[in-house]
């Protein structure tokens, strides 16, 4: 039998602990913002304004599945509403249900949703990996409870894609994108002597636990000195911060720097799950311009080709600072549901409506047999695809 058990305080949070961790590390293409820890470090920041609310999904009393979901209020012109949604983050572009059996998980779990407690008048599901990992499982779920879902818009995050060399990868770069990155060392090094380090802990299970607070300060004080420092407001960086600790002892982060005459210029805070590379912080001080951060790319890029990494996403409000870099782009989806009944749930549907732009057209998923646990759920559902290499 399938079930679903609500977890609605930080104390039955905290109790999951072992099992979310368990599910995490079967999470096909998993993020560590879906890990317990991050989860623990959000709700820290975020918990006075919001009401907790995850879904763990058991087939005969075994943990299947997580979804994680808080409740929060959203201001529009006829007042706030409250909105179900996934916990607010903009740091990695995709987000999901936990655990091996995403059809099984999100299609009970929504079910549940649709017939317990309504105190929420919208139900907003953005960063959905719809055309790769997802595979319209989300949006099947929906359907499937009576929760027809519009597709409120599309976020698209620049990728360097590395399965080149990285003279391939150079020498099909635009002659001028080459240029502008000799220029920039040649600048940079009029200040002083260039270096590039990068710090990337393998984690606790091979005793490397050194949390290394030093290099936090330097991208907290590149952040205060950046351009565009208010890309993380302070409860954000709150989060990065409570959950650095956790993501030194799972090997989920790295760190990489430009040092100019021994004095750091710039900076990228990454989250990293093998060889797929998420940056959540890219960043360089007002003092040296874009050439430092040129530099900064140009080297942290080179040194992943050397270490084989697969693929590195970048935020999408960098999309210009890394446009001369990025060979390949990910698109994720947003959807939403509104209730009928609600003025302010229906503004706030109009207003994601204008917000929306062109989004991609929705393409069928690939059909191939599901995983028995799957079927119990979802008949029929669709296996994983790969939206970027690493996933």
């Amino acid at each position: 039998m399938i079930a679903v058990s609500e977890i609605n305080t930080f104390e039955e949070l905290a109790n999951l602990r072992v099992t979310w961790r368990e599910l995490w590390e079967k999470t096909p293409n998993a993020s560590f913002v879906q890990s317990w820890d991050w989860m623990r470090s959000y709700w820290r920041a975020y918990g006075d304004k919001q009401e907790l609310r995850i879904l763990l999904v058991t087939l005969r009393t075994k943990p299947i599945g997580i979804v994680p979901l808080v409740t929060r209020q959203v201001e529009t012109a006829l007042g706030a509403t409250p909105v179900l949604t996934w916990p607010k983050n903009t740091f990695v572009p995709f987000y999901g249900a936990i655990g091996p059996n995403p059809a099984a998980t999100l299609s009970t779990a929504f079910t549940h949703v649709c017939k317990t407690r309504r105190d929420w008048k919208s139900l907003e599901l953005p960063q959905i990996d719809e055309f790769g990992h997802d595979n319209l499982r989300t949006s099947n779920a929906l359907r499937n409870a009576r929760l027809k879902p519009c597709r409120n818009g599309a976020v698209v995050h620049p990728v360097v894609d590395m399965h080149d060399s990285w003279d391939d990868y150079m020498g099909i770069r635009d002659v001028a994108a080459r240029m502008a990155f000799n220029q920039a060392e040649k600048v940079i090094t009029h200040s002083g002597a260039i270096s590039f380090h990068r710090w990337r802990p393998e984690g606790g299970k091979v005793g490397a636990t050194d949390r290394r607070w030093d290099l936090f300060r330097v991208f907290e004080g590149i952040r205060r000195d950046a351009k565009g420092r208010g890309r993380r407001d302070d409860r954000e960086l709150a989060v990065m911060k409570d959950a650095h600790s956790a993501a030194v002892d799972a090997g989920a982060v790295e760190f990489c720097s430009l040092t100019v005459a021994g004095r750091p210029a710039a900076c990228a805070y990454n989250y990293r799950v093998e060889g797929r590379l998420e940056n959540v912080f890219l960043g360089a001080r007002e003092a040296y311009g874009d050439s430092a951060l040129t530099c900064l790319l140009g080297h942290m890029l080179r040194d992943s080709f050397m270490r084989d990494d697969e693929s590195i996403v970048f935020q999408p409000h960098d999309a210009q600072r890394v446009a001369t870099w990025s060979n390949a782009d990910v698109t994720s989806i947003a959807y939403g549901h509104y209730a009928k009944l609600s003025p302010a749930a229906q503004l706030l549907r109009r207003r994601r409506a204008v917000q929306a732009g062109e989004i991609p057209a929705q393409r069928p998923p690939v059909k191939v047999e599901a995983a028995a646990e799957e079927q119990v759920a979802a008949r029929g559902s669709e296996s994983p695809l790969k939206v970027y290499s690493g996933a």
